[in-house]
């Protein structure tokens, strides 16, 4: 019975396919005048698809969905990335044929997802997304998301790091050094617009050569004029508090 045991557990685990990422280019364009700034609509996405992990690639397009925030209020089926860059120049055409002059600024929308960090554990996928609508300021950022290699699960930050209460205090310090906040005055005084006027651990957490950072997206905790905002602590730092490795 011991060695039936053995032999199932090396057939579940030894024989387990490696994940395995292949790239894939999804565009649509509307370009009757490209020369101009008008009356154009381009989205270009060079997504990431694991090979042998339908649950991966399932949270990976619902993010990107997500990010996508031109199907907002929009009366649209987007189930596949081949809908989305088509609805993305649908919105486009009917907003500019709702206009009277028939003339609409130039719509852009651009996405890459990469491997951001890979260990035998888990691999750390990376986000970066720019988009500009119509009169509007330019906007992009940046989004991890970390994935648990055998099980194919998305890890929030309760299942990256043993005590999130001491990981956020380590990364306010860091925080309040970088940028000089001032300990004796309030963050959103300041301003920043934390929610309940008190410090957050972002979930945009990136593993990188030189350890874990934090990253604030554009508008998250300040005005756009103010940028990004982002601390990284050290693998010395950070090791007593990770659960993978």
């Amino acid at each position: 019975m011991k060695h039936l045991l053995i032999i199932l557990l090396f057939l579940f685990f030894g024989c387990a396919q490696p994940l395995v990422f292949v790239r894939k280019q999804y565009n649509s364009s509307y370009q009757p005048n490209y020369t101009t700034s008008y009356n154009s609509a381009n989205i270009k996405m060079e997504v990431l698809e694991a090979k042998n992990d339908d649950n991966i690639n399932k949270i990976i397009f619902e993010n990107i969905k997500e990010l996508s925030n031109f199907i907002d209020s929009q009366n649209l089926t987007i189930t596949n990335y081949n809908q989305l860059t088509n609805g993305f120049v649908d919105v486009y055409k009917n907003a500019k044929n709702s206009k009277p002059e028939n003339n609409l600024k130039n719509w852009n929308f651009e996405l890459e997802s990469n491997v951001e960090f890979e260990t035998e554990e888990f691999v750390n996928i990376g986000i970066n997304y720019s988009t500009s609508y119509d009169d509007l300021h330019s906007f992009g950022g940046k989004r991890s998301l970390v994935f648990n290699k055998l099980t194919g699960a998305q890890l929030k930050n309760e299942d990256i790091f043993s005590n999130l209460h001491l990981v956020s205090k380590l990364v306010e310090a860091k925080f309040r050094a970088k940028y000089n906040v001032n300990a004796a005055l309030s963050l959103n005084k300041q301003g920043y617009c934390f929610e309940n006027n008190s410090f957050y651990l972002t979930n945009n957490i990136f593993f990188t050569i030189e350890g874990v950072k934090f990253l604030y997206n554009i508008n998250e905790i300040s005005s756009y004029e103010k940028g990004s905002f982002e601390v990284i602590l050290t693998y010395q730092e950070i090791d007593k508090y990770l659960l993978i490795k």
